[in-house]
């Protein structure tokens, strides 16, 4: 009886030994097999790299750390991957804004040569870019825009009468009557100001639309410039006309003007992100 005991005890021994040199092959072909499949999603990756599908091989990098966290050797070759994608991409974007700002420089000098560029040396901080015929016209034209040296546009309501009508906004409508209309600017002695010419007896509102306040309608007008356009002043007395042609072109070539400037800054500043971070990334190669 007690022969048949001791007997049992060691078979249990036995079965636990066997058991867990099963379970430490388990765990040594599993982590083989990771290995290896962790690896083959490295060389995915580097095939990837190789044909410029840069995307798809940073998806795989990323899907191999997620799925290999304990694959320490490979992952710091999938990190050393990751950094030479990045800089192929940072090179590209630094190569493609170059090459944009080449072609919207010459853009920009053709069609400088119908602006005048008007800054007051004891005031002015930054000129101002103005249609030369709207230059040329002063205050005859009611619309008038400009932009500034950085390219932000700005539109102003002209009025000029023997009596005030105290005008804030402006809004501008089709025929058919789509309309916009600008934010209220209250009067304030800048941006909405009145004078009175002591020689012809004439007052002046001018009331000036800038950063965003123009409320889309600057570029109302662009997409609408070949059909009649009806202008009124509102917030005093009501005071209506139709857009003369000088005044839709003077506003459709600033547009266009603003719009390359505004592109040339932003392709600066990513071509200059671009480039510290290629120093950047080399550094760390």
């Amino acid at each position: 009886m007690e022969q048949s005991f001791i007997n049992k005890i060691k078979y249990i021994k036995m079965s636990a030994h066997y058991l867990s040199l099963a379970a430490c092959l388990l765990v040594f072909f599993a982590c083989n097999g990771n290995k290896k499949e962790a690896l083959a999603a490295l060389e995915k990756a580097k095939t990837l790299y190789e044909n410029a599908q840069y995307s798809a091989a940073k998806q795989t990098l990323c899907d191999l750390q997620t799925q290999y966290p304990r694959e320490v050797e490979l992952l710091k070759e999938a990190l050393h991957l990751t950094r030479q994608i990045e800089l192929k991409e940072q090179e590209r974007n630094f190569f493609f804004c170059d090459s944009l700002l080449i072609i919207r420089q010459a853009e920009v000098d053709s069609i400088r040569q119908y602006f005048v560029l008007e800054k007051n040396p004891e005031y002015d901080v930054a000129g101002r870019y103005i249609e030369k015929k709207a230059a040329a016209s002063s205050y005859s034209m009611r619309i008038q825009t400009g932009i500034n040296e950085s390219g932000d546009m700005y539109l102003k309501s002209v009025y000029k009468g023997k009596t005030p009508i105290r005008h804030n906004q402006l809004k501008i409508s089709t025929s058919a009557g789509e309309y916009a209309q600008t934010e209220i600017i209250p009067f304030d002695g800048g941006a909405n100001y009145t004078f009175k010419d002591d020689n012809t007896g004439l007052i002046y509102e001018i009331v000036t639309y800038q950063k965003g306040r123009d409320n889309g309608l600057i570029r109302f007008i662009y997409n609408y410039s070949t059909q009649k356009l009806t202008a009124q002043y509102l917030g005093g007395k009501t005071y209506s006309f139709v857009l003369t042609s000088p005044e839709v072109e003077s506003l459709v070539k600033t547009l266009n003007f603003s719009t390359m400037l505004l592109d040339i800054q932003k392709l600066q500043k990513e071509k200059a992100k671009a480039e510290k971070r290629v120093q950047y990334i080399q550094s760390k190669l």
